[in-house]
């Protein structure tokens, strides 16, 4: 659904009326009502409210109203507690009296199947005719720190007030980002949002309307299934546009998880895989669980915008030797750059007796035994060009108090370096009370070393992403005419024969080495190319089951070869039609495959082929179609093999021919979106040309009737 505007004096959008909302309408709410906590806790906010019941006359001190229309004033969002069928007069009435929106808490729609499934589309049904806008069902509602709007059937708890808000698909996930982000430092929060079924508005809406919201500043997402991807992605690109980091959580990664999705939210998740491949193409930072998710947003929420930072290199300084290595440690496993700096070895041989190490530093006891000697360190370290982050690592625990004078201290420097990001953290568990004034000072407060180090990971991640990253929806290019041969049934499904294949990858731009086909009944030919030949049964999917191919095959020997293979052909019942190619000689072997059924969209899937791709079962992929820069970080990412420049002296790849293969092969991806199921090219070889495809295998949906 689309942000609507309301009719009228009111100009906000229904959905801002939504979840801003000046006034809202409770349905279903009585003064004993077990899930009325959050609603009475709002009652202290600026937002009017009224109360709908059938039988009582005032709920917590304020009028009662039978229905909606019997309110007579201007409502913004209708909070319905009621059960699953009545909802729909709820929605129904709400659109009548032309609020923005409805919160429902119920349950009992698709996630029960058939019954519930059809309910849900009366909801929607109901909610379209009326230009609403509805949060859930099946979720616990929504929650407006700053408003102090509590519109869920959650219980009291605590949450500050700051710049995150958080969409999730389950409804307790908010309530676990709030408890994780209360800590001393910690995360604020703005708008937390349980999306639960999206039977009207989905994440597309949320994200495109939090892009736009100015108390957002970063946006927290645990995603079942994202429903509309093209309106998602071009929403997380004005979240980008506008410099809001977006950090999401992928659900239902497992088979069993998948299982428990289905039946909690109505949804069937899809390969997460696509969904990493998506998310990081479109600029969205990733996060493994809740605690991760918090602490890859921290410092995005704690400090403003101009002290972010690349993260090209981070100083850590400590009082304790053994939290120094494991900070270097851990700054390798979480991917953060810590350089060691040799300029610095002699500044610490003269400042800390025994110092050898610049970087993690351990400024050992002997740092308070001389008056000055910590806030020197801590300027120089400032100052160090090679740094553009520094970190304080001790307990800072509320038994240290009295002793905080270190961190007072590396907070005052701090105020003289305001581009870049200063950061105090325990070396585990959870800091002091007292380290959360140093956020009023600009300086961040991390949650132990590792979420410090996945915190830093993600500003980094942000601020090196580029200001155009974007997936592009496959729409966006002119459809491929299907090949019009008829496809042959193989165990994988309708797969086109060889030739057609071979013609779809040569049109697209994809180079492929010579063929020449030899009819069932046709003299075996020889091709108009020069041997040796690889000879083998053209539309057969797994040749080697079959023992099908043969190799090095001379123009004196091509007859028998052909002779072999159509007596392989009668005795499996396999189509003996067979293809004669030149073998092609390379210096190595690419993974290229496309999917074409994907919840996302097409997608190209590329690595490093031959033994490499067992080896290091590393595969990268884009979303179709993708950019020239799409097609070379990609490539990019398989560097640190030492493939790509030449595996033990061997030659380089051509990378620019490899990225233009790449970029053809998503546009094919992309324009035979509505009938390519997948395609693997398999075997394609190196070449000091580029890559040649030399065998492909194209599985097509079936056609409609």
């Amino acid at each position: 659904m689309t942000q609507i505007e309301s009719s009228g004096p009111e100009t906000r959008s229904s959905l801002d009326r939504t979840l801003n909302p000046r006034s809202v309408a409770v349905v279903g709410i009585s003064d004993t009502s077990m899930l009325g906590s959050g609603v009475r806790r709002s009652l202290a906010s600026d937002t009017e409210f009224f109360f709908v019941h059938p039988t009582a006359t005032n709920v917590f001190g304020h009028q009662a109203f039978p229905d909606l229309a019997s309110i007579g004033a201007p409502v913004d969002a209708v909070f319905s507690a009621v059960r699953a069928d009545r909802t729909i007069d709820v929605v129904e009435q709400a659109a009548s009296v032309g609020a923005g929106g409805v919160i429902t808490i119920a349950g009992g729609f698709a996630e029960l199947g058939d019954a519930g499934t059809a309910l849900q589309k009366r909801m929607l049904d109901a909610a379209r005719a009326g230009d609403l806008h509805v949060v859930g069902p099946n979720g616990v509602g929504m929650i407006n720190v700053h408003r102090k709007l509590d519109l869920t059937m959650l219980a009291n708890f605590e949450r500050r007030a700051g710049g995150v808000s958080a969409v999730t698909h389950s409804g307790a996930m908010i309530e676990a980002i709030a408890a994780s982000g209360w800590r001393p430092g910690g995360v604020g929060l703005n708008l937390l949002i349980s999306a639960g079924n999206e039977a009207v508005t989905d994440l597309a809406d949320y994200v495109d309307y939090l892009a736009g919201d100015p108390a957002t500043s970063v946006i927290a997402l645990a995603i079942e299934k994202i429903r509309r991807p093209d309106e998602f992605f071009a929403a997380a690109q004005r979240c980008l546009e506008a410099g809001k980091p977006i950090v999401a959580v992928k659900l239902g990664r497992t088979e069993r998880a998948q299982r428990m999705a289905a039946s909690h939210t109505g949804t069937l998740t899809g390969d997460s895989w696509v969904y990493d491949v998506a998310m990081r193409q479109a600029g969205i930072q990733l996060a493994s669980d809740i605690d991760d998710l918090v602490d890859r947003v921290q410092f995005l929420e704690q400090l403003p915008a101009d002290r972010w930072s690349k993260v090209n290199g981070l100083a850590v300084l400590t009082v304790t030797g053994g939290f120094a290595q494991l900070a270097s440690d851990l700054a390798e496993v979480e991917d953060v750059s810590m350089p060691e700096v040799e300029r610095l070895k002699d500044f610490v041989a003269e400042t800390i007796p025994g110092g050898t190490v610049p970087n993690p530093l351990d400024v050992t006891g002997f740092v308070g035994t001389v008056d000055g000697l910590w806030e020197r360190i801590v300027k120089e370290y400032a100052a160090a060009p090679e740094f553009d982050a520094l970190l304080f690592a001790s307990q800072h625990a509320d038994w240290d108090a009295e002793f905080r004078g270190l961190a007072d201290g590396f907070v005052e420097v701090g105020k003289s370096f305001p581009g870049k990001p200063f950061i105090v953290a325990p070396l585990a568990g959870i800091g002091g009370q007292w380290v959360d004034e140093f956020r009023a000072d600009g300086v961040a407060v991390g949650n132990g070393l590792r979420g410090t180090l996945r915190g830093l990971n993600t500003m980094a991640g942000f601020k090196r992403t580029h200001p155009d990253a974007v997936v592009t929806s496959a729409l966006s290019r002119r459809a491929i005419v299907r090949p019009g041969v008829t496809p042959l049934a193989v165990a994988e499904g309708s797969m086109l024969p060889f030739a057609a294949t071979m013609e779809l990858l040569e049109a697209a731009g994809i180079a492929v080495a010579p063929w020449h086909l030899i009819g069932a009944d046709a003299a075996a030919t020889p091709p108009p190319f020069e041997g040796p030949y690889v000879v083998k049964l053209a539309d057969v999917a797994h040749r080697t089951e079959h023992d099908a191919v043969r190799v090095k095959v001379t123009l004196d020997g091509l007859e028998a070869a052909v002779a072999e293979l159509r007596a392989i052909a009668a005795r499996d019942d396999l189509p003996s039609v067979v293809a004669v190619q030149a073998m092609i000689a390379g210096h190595g072997e690419v993974f290229l495959g496309i999917q074409g059924e994907t919840e996302l969209g097409p997608v190209v899937a590329f690595g490093l082929g031959g033994i490499f791709v067992e080896i290091m079962k590393r595969i990268g992929g884009r979303m179709a179609p993708m950019s020239g820069r799409d097609a070379a970080e990609l490539i990019e990412e398989f560097a640190d093999t030492g493939v790509l420049d030449g595996f033990r002296g061997g030659q380089a790849w051509n990378k620019e021919a490899l990225a233009k293969t790449l970029i053809a092969a998503s546009e094919l991806a992309a324009g035979g979106r509505e009938w390519i199921a997948s395609i693997d090219v398999n075997p394609m070889i190196m070449t000091s040309d580029g890559p040649v495809a030399v065998d492909g295998l194209c599985l097509v949906r079936d056609e409609e009737i």
